[in-house]
């Protein structure tokens, strides 16, 4: 458990400090969703729930508007992901790269919504729909080489043991 969440912490820090600065036609990778779908898959659902109510909770603090948005949202996608994958998706890197998207979609729709709800809210209903497909693409793209290496080290780890 301690290491899924300094590899959460790991996505925060990077996202907030690196990612921006890494962009494809203005839209970049969300690595904090990409990192809570991933470590999901691995964990059980109350579990998921807390590290997903961490990471949102630290998501607020960054963007310090709508606090407890991003914990509930956060907390409420990582169940989801736990209920959702079966021991079929957990076994291929390459359902879990196809599920990271309408997760990630998902994601932003729902932040979308809540901008569009509050006053003042600075994203168009067209813009975070289209935010949404794009961003969930390319964490579709981006995570397909890291969960293929995470299966590698865990074949390797389990043939030594």
């Amino acid at each position: 458990m301690v290491i899924r969440a300094l590899l959460l912490l790991a996505a925060f820090l990077l996202q907030y400090s690196l990612v921006p600065n890494l962009t494809v036609f203005s839209f970049s990778a969300n690595l904090c969703v990409l990192a809570l779908v991933g470590v999901c898959f691995f964990t059980q659902p109350p579990k998921a729930a807390a590290l997903g109510a961490c990471l949102g909770l630290l998501m607020d603090g960054a963007v310090g508007r709508g606090f407890g948005f991003q914990l509930l949202l956060c907390m409420y996608l990582a169940v989801a992901v736990k209920l959702l994958a079966n021991e079929r998706i957990n076994n291929s890197p390459a359902f879990m790269s196809l599920y990271v998207w309408p997760f990630t979609f998902i994601y932003y729709f729902c932040y979308g919504l809540f901008s569009a709800a509050v006053p003042g809210g600075s994203i168009s209903p067209g813009r975070w729909l289209l935010t949404a497909a794009v961003t969930a693409t390319i964490n579709m793209i981006v995570s397909l080489p890291i969960f293929w290496a995470a299966e590698k080290l865990i074949r390797r780890r389990a043939e030594h043991e």
